[in-house]
């Protein structure tokens, strides 16, 4: 082997989401994932590739498509694919207790010990969020490298351009080599032709070795990769591309590792890849970054300049999208109970099974958006928080006694307390210093959290939505840089951003006379408590917890409210009482509004309806005149959400919906239904009024021919 010589460490990572689709999987695994595998073996011994599939993944080819997983298994028993560990249920790491992050990392290693006799020596790291204290815990775990992308390095003062081989890393005197992956390689595979890699290959000769890992998916999912890639051949004339040259060694990191010294050692910045810290920027800052970029691009040296360009910080999609900061503070509590009861029971099956459901709580999809759903995907936020709640259900276990529990803390670190509630069949968080508005209303029985509704925001990408009018995918393939497509018309009329969170128990005091949207009411109000800190108690009985809160004349408005919420230890329900009393010199002519943003499992599907003459899907608009009540029902799901009031009301409902982006362009998503109750209100000085609304959370008989797959 001439000294010169480049080694080229190419791979895949093939990972779908906790939650998914199984249609969305099996079309992943038939375009992609069985294809790859195939045109692999047929290529021959003499090119060995990297694979890592993540345990999610492999679980579901083992059950689903066995041929997929027996293929991937001959070939790394074969030692014709080196395969990755990484978290089982690809997590981001470094949001994960120590002990989490260990167990995670072994559990994937143990299943392919178990089925393929082989142990990885390095991991994927999930979106390769990086922060400097993980080598100490992965070399716990026995993870001996892994891969970041060159950008990790860029911002350590390196040239991504003269990268080569791995770099040594370390945390308290613990080491791992770390392999950069090439973002031009990930640019040009598979969208160009592959001589134009073999060529940038050549003009890298001298590096040692050049590493690109990237995204399974690019190779038959992403739009029109498919044809390109299998129809067209492009991947097996890039394998025969790659034998053609006697200055180029297609290998695998485990044998560059044990056959070259590292080209150095680094200290890596926290960080992700390039995108990724745009996308954790609020959309402010993110438009200024993109300006900044665009500037310096323009000077004779701005590619080598805007490469110190570095984003945002990952753990800010946790401030960014409150939703999801809320599942991450659930699964900290819920991993500190399932680890001190499984270091004094190690063997316990239903602590086992407790963490299981929290591993799968902690993958990573649902915990950002970028180019991707992410979080404004409802079954992969669904899927999380379900695995949390079955996570506490589990510990708790199936004999639970009728009780009630509650807890004033600040349980998500905001400097605000919050009143917890748990019975055997709910969960709930009420939050006093936002109007006493309930963020988190989790029915154990079917383990959905109801109050799991999106709130609209502004993103970047809404102007480019803005201002493209709608077009259609082309069938040719495209990267994630392409300009999206707008997939239907009408996509900027709901663009519009929401004044408070999202949240059971939204409510004010709105004029006596003129239409109120139910979707967003508040620009109407007199008075919108909205987000206003209200003072509260806690009262608790073994029967029942009730929270009172207080707010004296707001604004100056000679009124005060008393807004109490009622939590049965043996019901699963809860009643918000209201009590306004006028101080005023001159009668009170006005309505009173309460919304409540609910969620079930879809809006336009079979079997989601309103329980109103008609049945109405969930993605509906309505209204009723001096209802007492109104119900939303999922036969899927098998719940049903009823509503009532002690005084007939005007009720409307509509969905909130937003705009994001995907691989496949900008759509639609229904995220819940925004319910209003208003009820006129006429008071003279003195005088007081009072009317209360129940949610009553009713399991239902599933509907026969209902599928099990959610749209």
């Amino acid at each position: 082997m001439s000294d010169d010589a480049l080694h080229f460490l190419f791979g895949i990572h093939n990972h779908q989401p906790v939650g998914n689709f199984e249609s969305v999987v099996d079309d992943a695994i038939l375009r992609a994932y069985h294809p790859f595998l195939e045109t692999v073996a047929a290529a021959g011994a003499d090119l060995p590739l990297t694979v890592h599939c993540s345990g999610g993944l492999l679980t579901a080819l083992k059950a689903r498509a066995r041929p997929t997983f027996d293929l991937l298994g001959r070939l790394a028993a074969d030692g014709r694919v080196e395969l990755l560990g990484g978290g089982f249920y690809e997590p981001i790491l470094a949001l994960l207790p120590d002990w989490d992050k260990v167990g995670q990392i072994q559990a994937l290693a143990q299943f392919l010990k178990a089925h393929w006799g082989v142990s990885p020596r390095g991991m994927w790291l999930a979106e390769r969020i990086w922060e400097p204290q993980l080598p100490r815990t992965l070399r716990e775990a026995g993870v001996e490298f892994v891969l970041v992308d060159d950008s990790h390095f860029a911002l350590a003062g390196l040239d991504p351009e003269t990268l080569g081989g791995y770099y040594l890393t370390e945390e308290q005197g613990a080491s791992v080599a770390v392999f950069p992956i090439n973002q031009r390689l990930r640019y040009l595979v598979p969208f160009a032709d592959p001589g134009e890699s073999i060529r940038y290959l050549e003009g890298r000769r001298g590096a040692g070795a050049v590493t690109l890992v990237d995204d399974g998916e690019k190779f038959g999912v992403w739009p029109g990769t498919d044809r390109l890639v299998y129809g067209e051949r492009w991947l097996m004339r890039f394998l025969e591309a790659l034998r053609g040259p006697a200055w180029l060694r297609v290998s695998t990191f485990s044998r560059y590792l044990d056959t070259h010294p590292p080209a150095g050692r680094v200290y890596l910045p926290t960080c992700a890849y390039t995108e990724m810290g745009e996308w954790a920027l609020p959309p402010a800052a993110a438009a200024e970054l993109e300006a900044v970029r665009e500037r310096l691009q323009a000077l004779p040296d701005g590619e080598r300049v805007t490469r110190l360009l570095r984003g945002g910080f990952f753990r800010n999609f946790l401030v960014k999208y409150p939703e999801i900061g809320d599942a991450y503070w659930k699964m900290l509590r819920l991993s500190r109970r399932v680890h001190e009861g499984l270091t004094a029971r190690p063997r316990d099956p239903r602590l086992i099974a407790a963490r299981d459901r929290l591993w799968q709580g902690q993958a990573n999809d649902a915990y950002w958006h970028g180019v991707f759903g992410g979080c404004y995907l409802p079954h992969l936020r669904r899927a999380v928080k379900s695995a949390l709640i079955g996570c506490e259900r589990r510990l708790e276990g199936p004999g639970k006694p009728l009780g009630i529990e509650c807890v004033r803390a600040d349980v998500d670190g905001d400097g605000q307390v919050e009143v917890t509630v748990r019975t055997r069949t709910l969960g709930l968080t009420l939050r006093p210093a936002r109007g006493g508005s309930l963020t988190e209303l989790a029915w154990a029985g079917g383990e959905v959290d109801v109050a799991d509704v999106l709130t609209r925001r502004r993103e970047p990408y809404h102007r480019q939505v803005e201002e493209r009018p709608r077009d259609s995918h082309s069938g040719e393939a495209k990267t994630i840089h392409a300009p999206p497509a707008v997939k239907e018309p009408g996509l900027t009329a709901l663009l519009g951003c929401d004044r408070f969170r999202r949240a059971v128990l939204l409510d004010g005091l709105f004029p006596a006379a003129g239409g109120l949207d139910p979707l967003e009411p508040w620009d109407a109000a007199r008075l919108a408590v909205g987000e206003r800190p209200l003072e509260h108690e806690v009262k608790s009985s073994p029967r029942e917890v009730a929270v009172l809160c207080s707010l004296l004349r707001p604004d100056g408005l000679p009124m005060a409210l008393l807004k109490s919420v009622t939590i049965p230890a043996d019901d699963p329900a809860i009643t918000a009482g209201y009590r306004l009393r006028w101080e005023g010199e001159a009668p009170l002519d006005a309505r009173w509004a309460v919304q409540c943003n609910l969620t079930l499992s879809a809006g336009e599907a079979p079997g989601r309806y309103f329980r109103v003459a008609g049945r109405p899907s969930l993605g509906s608009r309505g209204r009723l005149e001096a209802a007492h009540g109104l119900a939303m029902v999922d036969e899927w799901l098998g719940c049903e959400l009823g509503l009532t009031t002690t005084r007939p009301a005007e009720v409307a409902w509509a969905p909130v919906e937003t705009v994001s982006l995907s691989e496949a362009g900008f759509e639609r998503i229904y995220q819940g239904s925004a319910l209003l109750f208003v009820w006129p209100v006429r008071l003279e000085p003195g005088e007081s009024w009072d009317v209360s609304l129940r949610l009553r959370v009713a399991e239902i008989a599933a509907g026969a021919a209902q599928s099990r797959e959610s749209p």
